[in-house]
């Protein structure tokens, strides 16, 4: 059995440590609840897009354009998003380990890394990221996605892509914690989230054509969609490392328990013992 003082040493040791995970799960759960009006006003922006969109292909004559299926090319990019720090349980290790094995299911395709994990962890398979960006994830704003979709879309334009996804953690509906893919471009609005219909007339015209229109929707549409997959990964990480700080603080609470249980023992032992040695040393006292 440990003695008092090293008992003692732990419990100190076990309740500082506690406090630290405590005050993380507090912080990650206001960052969440903060982050949660961001997902919600760009829902809204976003279904207002999504609705245009299909408006506009709706009720007009098909036409080709290089947004749209249908053009030659098998060139892949993924964007891969991750944290920047750890204390997360398994959410980085998760969307790496996800990411890994679409590259390899589609060999020669570039990459971009969003967060510190997924750039340290590719670089560590030999895998190095064709772009990295870093302090962008641990603050999503509509400035850093645009930033983002500016760049995605220059690789589109001058065809050093031809395909653009998005591998990061979703946060709402049944892949829910879970790291998901969405193609960015180009458009297949049925990969996209459920939209919300609008009543629009079904006589729209567009000025000065539908393609001049739909050119101008396009990037806002990618900027709605790389904001909402950045909070979603944010929202995520967040709510990996809440669960992951009440989980350590609730083993902390039950290791303190015990610990304190086997520091009463000791202490108990180490008064019987001392006990004894009194007794033992007041009979020597009378013998002699």
């Amino acid at each position: 059995m440990s003695s008092v003082n090293e008992i003692k040493h732990r419990i100190s040791a076990v309740s500082q440590t506690k406090k630290i995970t405590a005050a993380m799960e507090m912080v990650s759960s206001n960052r969440m609840r903060k982050v949660m009006s961001h997902i919600e006003y760009n829902s809204t922006y976003f279904q207002y897009i999504r609705s245009a969109m299909d408006q506009l292909l709706s009720t007009t004559e098909e036409f080709e354009h290089p947004y749209l299926p249908g053009h030659s090319g098998t060139k892949r990019t993924y964007l891969v998003i991750s944290g920047d720090k750890g204390l997360c349980g398994s959410y980085n290790s998760n969307v790496v380990k996800f990411a890994k094995a679409e590259l390899l299911a589609h060999p020669g395709s570039s990459l971009i890394t969003l967060g510190n994990n997924a750039e340290e962890f590719f670089r560590r398979e030999g895998m190095t990221p064709d772009m990295t960006m870093f302090g962008i994830v641990q603050d999503p704003t509509m400035k850093s996605a645009r930033r983002i979709m500016r760049e995605i879309m220059n690789l589109y334009d001058t065809r050093l892509t031809d395909e653009v996804y998005v591998i990061y953690t979703s946060f709402f509906g049944q892949t829910k914690n879970q790291p998901v893919t969405l193609r960015l471009l180009p458009l297949e609005l049925a990969d996209t989230p459920e939209k919300t219909d609008y009543n629009y007339s079904n006589a729209m015209e567009y000025f000065p054509d539908a393609r001049t229109v739909f050119d101008q929707i396009v990037p806002q549409y990618i900027l709605g969609l790389m904001f909402d997959v950045m909070v979603q990964a944010y929202a995520g990480e967040h709510f990996a490392r809440m669960n992951a700080m009440r989980s350590s603080t609730d083993n902390a609470n039950d290791m303190l328990k015990s610990l304190q249980i086997q520091y009463n023992m000791a202490r108990q032992s180490a008064i019987t013992n001392e006990i004894a040695e009194i007794t033992g040393a007041n009979e020597v006292l009378k013998e002699r």
